[in-house]
């Protein structure tokens, strides 16, 4: 049988341990460090070549399937249109907006846009069919303010900015 003892107790130090715990609460309910934005009040930042929503030029697409062949989710499906020919169409709920579509499309049909936080009301109106991809979908922006992450001495810094200004 072993005989375990009671640990010795450092009241001193478990009692820093807990002024140590109110001051971080009393700190962060004086200056709170949340990174939270209010969307869509507040839209994050995003660079300029985000992938977003994939559009198709019909008038330019020769049908090849490069794009259902390149799309490693199997989210393009090729529709065939009245004149015979197949165009493709994407279903949203499976795309992953990897952009291989795009980058394999040998005629440049294909083009990726910035658009990426869209809402569908139901699966159904995520499958976006040939006719659909000829221009992006509308987009109600609500956004007053552009919020951007940065890294200052070591700490994660929120920076709101105003919409339109740089």
């Amino acid at each position: 049988m072993i005989k375990v003892s009671a640990p010795k107790s450092d009241g001193l130090r478990i009692t820093a341990y807990h002024i140590d715990a109110l001051l971080t609460g009393l700190k962060e309910l004086i200056k709170p460090s949340r990174l939270t934005i209010h969307y869509p009040l507040e839209k994050r930042w995003t660079n300029d070549r985000f992938r977003g929503f994939i559009i198709n030029d019909i008038e330019k697409c020769i049908s090849c399937f490069q794009c259902a062949w390149a799309c490693p989710v199997n989210a393009i499906w090729m529709y065939r249109a009245p004149n015979g020919k197949f165009y493709p169409g994407i279903r949203y709920e499976q795309c992953i907006l990897c952009h291989f579509c795009v980058d394999a499309c040998p005629v440049g049909s294909l083009q990726g846009t910035t658009i990426h936080d869209v809402a569908f009301p139901d699966l159904e109106s995520t499958v976006y069919l040939p006719e659909d991809m000829a221009k992006p979908p509308n987009v109600v922006d609500e956004a007053k303010y552009i919020v951007k992450y940065e890294v200052e001495n070591g700490n994660l810094i929120m920076r709101r900015i105003p919409r339109g200004s740089k």
